[in-house]
């Protein structure tokens, strides 16, 4: 069996089952198991027991992605979800959705999908279960030119909207790389050993950036004047290369994901049912008191259209409360 580092330890956990293995779940996406070509089907009232890693959405359209080959989509802003098949059972780590329908998504053993309907169907265009490389995250420039990153460093992009893909790798280290983000024409990724790192070709080669962290970074947010980094044991900071501010926050629950609302204000989620959210008027930050018997772990935040706010992660997902007050919130914090 495969052997990848997990939080600077060796784990026969694959891939993005650093989320599993915090959830505790009891599925296992073995490697070595023939699985079917085909997503596991959940009925309506079990959606809520999946574990779901990321999400994407355009106008009313949303799609939410999983464990199992999960992918739910809505045609109405969230409101209601429904399965869709998908020719694999493999873990789903992330997805992109355009306005003209085109979304990828990927996963593990190198999976890559692709649907030219809003999600409704899907077809596999990449799988490579011999090198046992999983896929973590995914983003689409346009014209057809998709860049995915994931386990060791590993890169790969396509030109031609995904019938042929190049392979590389970021640097020597290979660190595995848990976030991509469009800034302008430059890619930023996020991962491993604190890496972040700069495309300005495309995905086809990177530079290091400065870090301020050593461990683990899940998420990188980017805007034109801050970035935002998250990670192992409530690890938070903001500012730009050279310039990062550790957030002052209560929690030490590791974070998985961010996303910004419509107004500019900023929400973390991560273990223990953790929600963070940065005011965009006065920059201070703020946790949320989880719902009861809601701690579960939260791996992404999905701003729908009419500004509802899902929590994604294991046990389904839910609304997120995000406007702090003194009866919701709890300690407040700012820049160290």
């Amino acid at each position: 069996m495969a052997v990848i580092r997990w939080f600077g330890e060796t784990s026969d956990r694959i891939g993005h089952e650093v989320l599993l293995a915090e959830a505790q779940s009891p599925q296992k996406d073995n490697p070595k198991t023939s699985l079917p070509d085909s997503a596991f089907l959940l009925s309506p009232d079990k959606f809520d027991t999946a574990l779901y890693l990321s999400g994407a959405v355009s106008g009313q359209r949303v799609i939410l992605v999983g464990d199992r080959g999960v992918i739910l989509v809505s045609s109405d802003g969230g409101e209601q979800f429904q399965q869709v098949p998908v020719p694999s059972r493999r873990m789903i780590c992330d997805v992109t959705l355009s306005s003209d329908g085109t979304a990828f998504a990927v996963g593990h053993e190198g999976l890559v999908l692709r649907s030219r309907d809003f999600g409704d169907t899907w077809e596999k265009v990449h799988h490579d279960p011999e090198a046992d490389q999983a896929l973590f995250s995914v983003v689409d420039l346009g014209n057809e030119h998709v860049v995915a990153a994931g386990a060791f460093g590993l890169v790969m992009v396509t030109r031609d909207g995904g019938k042929s893909w190049s392979k590389g790798e970021v640097n020597e280290e290979g660190p595995h790389l848990y976030s991509l983000k469009l800034t302008g024409d430059e890619i930023v990724a996020a991962g491993e050993f604190g890496s972040v790192l700069s495309s300005k070709d495309g995905g086809e080669t990177w530079s290091a950036l400065e870090s301020p962290y050593e461990g683990t970074l899940f998420d990188i947010l980017v805007t034109e004047d801050r970035w935002t980094l998250m990670g192992l044991r409530g690890n938070l900071w903001e500012g730009r290369p050279g310039e990062w501010t550790q957030v002052d926050q209560p929690s030490e629950a590791t974070l998985f994901g961010g996303c910004f609302l419509g107004d500019g204000t900023t929400v973390v989620v991560g273990a223990e049912g953790v929600v963070l959210i940065r005011s965009a008027q006065s920059g201070e930050w703020s946790q949320m008191k989880p719902k009861k018997d809601r701690r579960r772990l939260l791996s992404k935040p999905l701003l729908l259209p009419a500004g509802r706010v899902l929590g994604l992660g294991e046990k389904g997902f839910d609304s997120l409360e995000t406007t702090p007050d003194t009866d919701t919130s709890t300690e407040q914090g700012g820049p160290r």
